[in-house]
């Protein structure tokens, strides 16, 4: 820390240094313009352009640049990792270092570029003559341009911008679209974007490229998926009924090809399915102060196209409601909370029914428990939440959770969106007739505390309690290596610092 603050001095001083040079020389060549008369004439033009115009900008055309810094720790201690027998307690510290740059190329153009290196303490290792390993991963996390005021161009575009590229995307409570930003290389999408945006009110139509197996003659580009596509695109919107309340109505298509290699497994089966949904969020209400609440209800439709069997209609649905009190009135201002978060299952996988919901490409963590156990596909959870503010600089949170199944044929799907391992469909068949549908409950504790400006520290615990459904489960026969009385423990503590 020494170290930085002598550089910054250092550099403070070259700056003041370099500073008065300049002015003393501009002051000096306007002194001798006013004495040699014409002959200095140019330069007294080019002098005051220079300082009108704020330095540089008259070489660069940009009006101004904005440098961002992040820098992410997080400690993490697992014991029992899912009710996994053979598994012992597992811990590491991860870090992420973000390096963003904002050009305001002028009032129609901007520019941004985020760059991310992301790292686990150690993992790099050493190699044989002692320098350190290259498995550190760097990355383009975000680079786009967004055109805006394009009224100057017709009146038909007043209040749209268009954005293109890379960046990091995410509507409502990331139920559906998120930036997975809790995951140490987060998720960035690649596309394009148009917003009409007045006041409050806003349509976003947007598409990104998810899967592609064109390379463009791109050296290091090919993954080796090379008959598949996906795609998705859709509209979004935000209409402000009144002070504090707003409606989102949304519809997303997603578009898989179908890959003509079976090997590679389920996802080799194309899909074209459609998500229609809406979204109303309340806060702060004039009429209802100290009210929150969110309600989300998502239809999903279209069909599967497996490449082994005849093509399957697409018949789910989702929802997440809750709401909440905030006492303001009371020390703390403590807010208490229920949610309840379902998704449809699909009762018979053989049919030419597909019933489960998708959670599409979603911020899972925490949208159901922190420790990350369930995906919004095949659940029914309810949450009871509590939260407080001692003080201006830190929240407490409390969060109970009860999960149980929609439909035990179908799979216990984990915060990605996959079967976890001893749960699939196929294994939920091979189980007892009367096994519970109870996964479990969970108890996540965490705290939020700034502790001094631009760094701040949040950590939690975070206990998961099985249920009957595991013993059912280890009986039938499909367990695997869980074990039916193993709960999970969980501790994290993160720190950030950015400016």
């Amino acid at each position: 820390m020494l170290r930085v603050r002598n550089y910054f001095i250092a550099f403070a001083v070259v700056f003041a240094i370099s500073s008065a040079y300049a002015l003393i020389g501009i002051q000096d060549a306007k002194a001798q313009a006013a004495g040699s008369g014409v002959a200095y004439a140019d330069l007294i033009k080019r002098i005051e352009a220079l300082e009108s115009n704020g330095g540089g900008n008259v070489t660069t055309g940009a009006r101004g640049l904005k440098i961002g810094f992040n820098i992410r720790h997080r400690f993490e201690l697992r014991d029992d990792n899912g009710g996994n027998k053979n598994s012992a307690t597992s811990d590491f510290t991860l870090q992420r270092i973000r390096l963003s740059f904002d050009a305001d190329v002028n009032k129609n153009v901007r520019a941004f570029i985020k760059l991310q290196d992301s790292r686990t303490f150690g993992v790099e290792g050493f190699a044989g003559n002692g320098t350190v390993g290259n498995l550190a991963r760097v990355d383009l996390n975000e680079a786009y341009v967004e055109l805006r005021n394009l009224g100057d161009l017709s009146s038909v575009l007043e209040n749209v911008s268009v954005k293109i590229g890379r960046w990091q995307w995410f509507y409502g409570e990331h139920r559906l679209i998120g930036t997975l930003n809790w995951a140490n290389q987060s998720r960035s999408y690649d596309g394009a974007r148009i917003r009409w945006q007045k006041d409050k009110n806003w349509v976003d139509v947007f598409a990104a490229s998810i899967e592609e197996d064109q390379t463009g003659g791109v050296a290091g580009e090919e993954d080796g998926l090379a008959e598949m596509d996906e795609l998705f695109w859709g509209l979004y919107s935000n209409f402000r009924v009144t002070d504090g309340l707003d409606l989102q109505p949304y519809f997303i298509i997603r578009n898989r090809s179908r890959d003509a290699d079976a090997s590679r497994g389920p996802g080799a089966a194309g899909e074209q399915r459609y998500t229609a949904g809406v979204r109303i969020a309340g806060k702060k209400i004039p009429s209802l102060p100290g009210v929150d609440f969110s309600l989300e209800q998502a239809w999903q439709f279209g069909r599967v196209e497996p490449t082994t069997y005849r093509s399957t209609d697409i018949d789910a649905f989702g929802g997440a409601w809750g709401a909440g009190y905030t006492f303001s009135n009371v020390p703390w201002s403590p807010r208490i909370g229920y949610k309840f978060v379902y998704a449809s299952g699909d009762d018979d996988t053989a049919d030419r029914d597909a019933e489960t919901f998708s959670q599409l490409y979603p911020t899972g963590h925490a949208r159901l428990g922190y420790i990350d156990f369930h995906g919004w596909q095949n659940i029914e959870a309810h949450k009871i939440e509590f939260s407080a503010k001692p003080s201006k600089k830190l929240l407490l949170k409390a969060d109970l959770w009860f999960f149980e199944n929609n439909e035990e044929n179908d799979s216990w799907y984990t915060v990605g969106g996959g079967p976890r391992g001893g749960f699939s469909a196929a294994q939920a068949k091979a189980a007892s007739t009367n096994r519970d549908d109870t996964y479990g409950q969970e108890l996540d504790l965490v705290f939020k505390y700034k502790l001094f400006k631009n760094f701040s520290v949040v950590g939690g615990y975070s206990r998961y309690f099985v249920d009957d459904f595991i013993e059912d489960s280890v009986n039938g026969g499909v367990g695997g290596t869980l074990n039916n009385d193993s709960d999970t423990d969980w501790v994290w503590l993160q720190t950030t610092v950015k400016f």
